[in-house]
Formats: C-alpha cells, sequence, structure tokens
C-alpha cells in the first residue's frame, strides 16, 4: 500500500491543475474541457503546454459533459472543471 507524507497545504484547484498536466504528460489520450474558468481552476499549464487537447466550452457545462461523453466512445480520457 502506497503511504503518503504531507509536506505542505495546498488548495484542490492547484492539486486539480498540476495533477491535470501531470497526467497530460504520461497519457496523450487525455483531454481538458473548461466552462471558462481556465485560472481559477488552475488548468492554464495543461492549456499552454497541450492546447490541442484543451477546449473552451464557455459558459455551457451541459454542453461540456456532453462533448466529454463523445470523447470518451472516441477513446480520450477528458477532464472537465467548472464550479457548481
Amino acid at each position: 500500500m502506497t503511504k503518503f507524507t504531507f509536506t505542505e497545504k495546498k488548495d484542490t484547484r492547484s492539486g486539480f491543475g498540476a495533477g491535470l498536466l501531470e497526467l497530460g504528460r504520461k497519457n496523450k489520450d487525455v483531454v481538458a474541457l473548461c466552462a471558462d474558468l481556465t485560472g481559477s481552476l488552475k488548468m492554464d499549464a495543461f492549456q499552454k503546454e497541450f492546447p490541442d487537447r484543451f477546449f473552451q466550452t464557455g459558459i455551457s457545462e451541459a454542453n461540456m459533459v456532453g462533448m466529454a461523453a463523445g470523447m470518451t466512445v472516441g477513446g480520450k480520457i477528458p477532464f472537465t472543471g467548472t464550479f457548481a
């Protein structure tokens, strides 16, 4: 079993952004979709490094989720980001 040691506190958004970037580097099928909150969700590093795998949907969360579902059928691994 993996044991984790916490050395510093980070906000969830930063962890999400860093994790997304790491996954994107490891797997070319990882894509990101965002509902006009790129900076707030810390997805900007992913967008910069993988512009061809980043999709800005604007404020249309339902459409974004539908797009992600379609991408999954096509073999991609989508991650979506928005606020509730």
